[in-house]
């Protein structure tokens, strides 16, 4: 377990790199080519939608939700069915009572996901060397196996991979995030991210091409980000996962234990509201 304050704030941490990475796209000029625009609705609140991509979570979604929020829900639903997207938010627990379900509910929201928020005092974790070949991004060929192994892992298109590519080139921003990408025989297999924030580093954005699945790349990539995080002086690693999934058993397996649960509800996408 780790210290209950900084627990409270695993959340707001994943949040940061998601917008993080919406603005990198948007800077790079792409945002007119894939249809995303963004929303500042003030309280901490900030929305994303995505129309070349209407039902990816990341490009969909409402952050830094809470119940004094609910009542705006209609604010946020108009602005994703401008764009016909689905629209994807977090509560901050385990359940949603009748307070939060029912105005959920009837602003067309069901459950989509039971996250666990893994997390672990990095000086407590054993983690031995990694099993496959893994390189931090330290190139532009390794930027472009890291886009191949990116494209690739999530399924994205094939015509998205220069975009992708492009989008990538300034992810390395701030010192501490940094890029990995795992080879198979010489072929990028697998891709992650970590990011540093002074004595705390997050596990982010692992993914692993469909053909080199269960060879234990992502596990691979785990023990490797520990083990530099640790280098680099992070104190506490933490992860968000879809609860029992592989990425789940991947990171209980090297000692990270679930701090708290969060509930992902999900809007189907619709060109008008209901």
């Amino acid at each position: 377990m780790i210290d209950r304050t900084l627990a409270a704030c695993l959340p707001g941490l994943h949040e940061a790199q998601e917008r993080l990475e919406t603005g990198n796209i948007l800077a790079a000029g792409l945002g007119d080519e894939l249809g995303i625009a963004t929303r500042d609705h003030g309280d901490g609140l900030w929305q994303v939608r995505c129309a070349s991509a209407p039902n990816h979570h990341a490009g969909n979604q409402v952050m830094g939700m809470r119940a004094e929020h609910l009542a705006r829900l209609p604010a946020f639903t108009a602005f994703a069915d401008e764009a016909a997207c689905a629209l994807y938010l977090r509560w901050p627990g385990p359940t949603a009572d009748d307070d939060v379900a029912k105005p959920l509910a009837e602003h067309g929201f069901g459950l989509h996901v039971l996250e666990a928020w893994m997390a672990a005092p990095i000086a407590s974790l054993a983690v031995d060397a990694a099993a496959h070949d893994i390189r931090e991004v330290d190139s532009e060929a390794a930027t472009r196996d890291f886009a191949t192994a990116f494209t690739g892992g999530w399924q994205i298109k094939a015509e998205l991979q220069r975009v992708a590519l492009a989008a990538m080139a300034p992810w390395p921003g701030p010192a501490a995030w940094r890029r990995y990408v795992a080879y198979v025989d010489g072929e990028p297999a697998g891709e992650a991210l970590l990011t540093q924030i002074g004595e705390v580093a997050y596990l982010a954005e692992a993914a692993t091409v469909p053909g080199f699945r269960k060879r234990g790349i992502q596990r691979a990539l785990i023990a490797r980000r520990i083990a530099d995080a640790r280098a680099s002086g992070a104190t506490t690693v933490f992860g968000a996962v879809q609860y029992g999934d592989q990425s789940w058993a991947n990171m209980r397996a090297l000692g990270l234990r679930e701090e708290f649960l969060t509930v992902g509800f999900k809007r189907e996408a619709r060109t008008s509201p209901r």
